[in-house]
């Protein structure tokens, strides 16, 4: 019995850590503006960026193709890179839109609706620059109409916020691939789910991990890029990073007490060797369980703050490997 016990859990374990491919998606938003250097990146870091994906071979692919890879209808080559801008600044398409139709590369932006503007002095986009965009491998995708904290409203004002943004793209750019991403990143299983009964095949996230194809497909990371921690040496670290799968990801937590929680996973690599880290002043012990389970336990957690949990490893030939989730908090819950 504990033969056919072990082999049950061995042959488990080698179909979830299967398929190991990861995918890199990179999330950038304004260009050359100093007033925000936690959201800027300058044209010379940006063409940088984009120089060293093509000199080494990296493959810069239209969101479609991530589509049809969770939907299992394309086996996404090695060294793939997904490039989105958020929000639909105006320095993007002064700055580094000419670096992406330069070199003919894909791109995505997200766009809030209510914010295009035909204005001399606004900070956003207008729909004739949009739209040029769209002619130009872009793919002009949701990001809301008017960026607010959706864990903040009801069910159907959050469907009404896709919808607005929806209609309008349509009716300025004539189709929509259905992707979306939340604002600030945050979602909810209420909202991911109301997101795929609207049609919508992907959601992102903006926690920093590869992907991998067993991740949650509506709450998809991706890896912020600016001056601040836009680096080469970064830069070049995280797009050759490796996704580190999780499984048996199980989460303890008491709504009656927001101060604490724990997470716990399974995972195919040293799990002495992992170091996990999460942000806001938050602090987290890790315990080590039968040399296969981690468990990490979370305290000095506050209300309505955004953490992120990130765990990496590193194996013998110094490749990084990264798993990181997003955790929201707010006056009642603790949300995943």
């Amino acid at each position: 019995m504990k033969i056919i016990f072990f082999l049950f859990i061995f042959l488990f374990l080698n179909s979830v850590f299967a398929n190991e491919k990861s995918i890199i998606v990179l999330m950038y938003h304004r260009f050359e503006d100093k007033r925000f250097p936690s959201t800027s990146i300058s044209s010379k870091n940006f063409q940088d960026h984009i120089k060293y994906l093509k000199e080494n071979n990296f493959n810069i692919l239209p969101i479609s193709d991530l589509v049809l890879f969770f939907n299992k209808e394309y086996d996404i080559p090695e060294k793939s890179i997904f490039l989105t801008v958020d929000d639909g600044y105006k320095s993007f398409y002064e700055h580094a839109y000419p670096i992406l139709r330069k070199y003919k590369l894909p791109f995505s932006l997200f766009l809030s609706t209510k914010f295009v503007s035909s204005e001399k002095n606004s900070d956003f986009m207008n729909w004739e620059m949009i739209q040029e965009l769209s002619k130009n491998k872009g793919e002009i995708l949701n990001h809301t109409h008017s960026h607010p904290k959706l864990l903040e409203l009801e069910i159907n004002e959050v469907e009404k916020e896709f919808y607005l943004a929806e209609k309008e793209i349509i009716s300025k750019i004539g189709r929509l691939q259905r992707v979306v991403s939340y604002p600030y990143g945050e979602s909810s299983p209420q909202i991911q789910e109301l997101v795929k009964e609207m049609d919508y095949d992907i959601g992102f996230s903006q926690h920093s991990s590869p992907i991998h194809i067993n991740e949650n497909r509506l709450a998809l990371p991706r890896f912020a890029i600016n001056d601040e921690f836009g680096n080469m040496e970064r830069f070049i670290q995280i797009v050759n990073s490796k996704a580190l799968i999780v499984s048996n990801l199980k989460i303890l937590k008491d709504d009656s007490n927001l101060a604490t929680f724990e997470v716990s996973f399974t995972t195919n690599k040293i799990a002495n060797a992992i170091n996990c880290y999460i942000n806001n002043n938050a602090e987290l012990k890790k315990k080590v369980i039968n040399n296969t389970d981690i468990n990490l336990k979370i305290t000095n957690v506050k209300k309505n703050r955004r953490y992120r949990l990130n765990c990496t490893y590193f194996d013998e030939k110094r490749t990084l490997f990264w798993y990181g989730k997003m955790i929201k908090t707010t006056q009642e819950s603790i949300i995943f």
